[in-house]
């Protein structure tokens, strides 16, 4: 069978126009660092011997439909990528990933071509295509007995990957009054986000040690304390234990409520 060791990084990463060229730097893995890239990285497990691994551009549909998207690269064509694998770890690395965008005005026509479909059923399904996230699909194809690759394992797919440019990040621009009383104060948070939804976002604090997380709490505010929708006012909430005798650092973020997405974290300091 087979499964994702690495999964790809879900955000940060922008589509390219075909105008671009394939040139920028690829597709990063979810646990890539500075100093140490990672990619997505697939492994055949039960098997060794020659298999070709296939990855697709998909829709996060289920079932998943093959997207308008594609991908370029090195070892990719007619937007996939076939990567060759015959070794004792039967594991496939992908670095060199780029997403070519598809403009929308185009996505019927090449719905079409592709899947030889009527244009209307083609137009109907581009209609609801959501250009903003793909998901990769990996099929390994493993040899019949004429040595064709014909024996294709169950496909996986990844999480789902948002283009960068269509997404708006949650930020946290300018440094605010990074400390409170336990009983809770007003303070000011600057945000860096056009259109942000007043429902859609929270102020959290939150606590937490080796273990996991101790406790967290959520900034109050209303729809007055949003100034045209990039700056926040709004109360800290009190801190769990009342009865410290020193200071306590916390940690506070904003965090979408629709997706989950967080800015960076910055430290919070509740004094007794």
């Amino acid at each position: 069978y087979l499964k994702i060791i690495e999964q790809p990084r879900q955000r940060g990463f922008r589509f390219r126009y075909s105008c671009e060229g394939p040139s920028h730097g690829g597709l990063q893995g979810v646990s890539s660092e500075k100093n140490k890239k990672t990619h997505p990285t697939v492994k055949v497990f039960n098997y060794i011997g020659p298999a070709k691994i296939v990855v697709q551009c998909v829709t996060v549909d289920d079932p998943p439909l093959l997207h308008v998207h594609s991908l370029v690269g090195k070892e990719c064509t007619d937007g996939q990528c076939i990567v060759d694998v015959d070794s004792e770890e039967m594991v496939a690395s992908f670095p060199n990933l780029v997403i070519l965008h598809i403009p929308k005005r185009n996505v019927s026509e090449i719905l079409a071509e592709e899947r030889e479909k009527i244009r209307d059923a083609a137009e109907q399904q581009a209609k609801y295509m959501d250009l903003t996230v793909v998901r990769l699909m990996f099929t390994a194809y493993l040899p019949d007995n004429n040595g064709n690759f014909t024996y294709g394992l169950v496909p996986v797919l990844t999480s789902p990957i948002f283009d960068s440019r269509k997404t708006k990040r949650v930020i946290i621009k300018k440094p605010f009054q990074a400390v409170s009383s336990k009983e809770g104060l007003k303070g000011t948070l600057f945000i860096f986000t056009k259109r942000l939804g007043l429902d859609d976002i929270q102020v959290r604090f939150y606590e937490e040690d080796e273990n996991g997380l101790i406790w967290e709490a959520f900034g109050k505010f209303g729809l007055s304390d949003v100034h045209k929708q990039c700056a926040i006012v709004f109360k800290t909430p009190k801190y769990y234990n009342l009865c410290i005798s020193e200071a306590v650092m916390v940690f506070v973020h904003l965090r979408r409520r629709s997706d989950g997405e967080t800015s960076e974290s910055k430290p919070f300091i509740y004094y007794p």
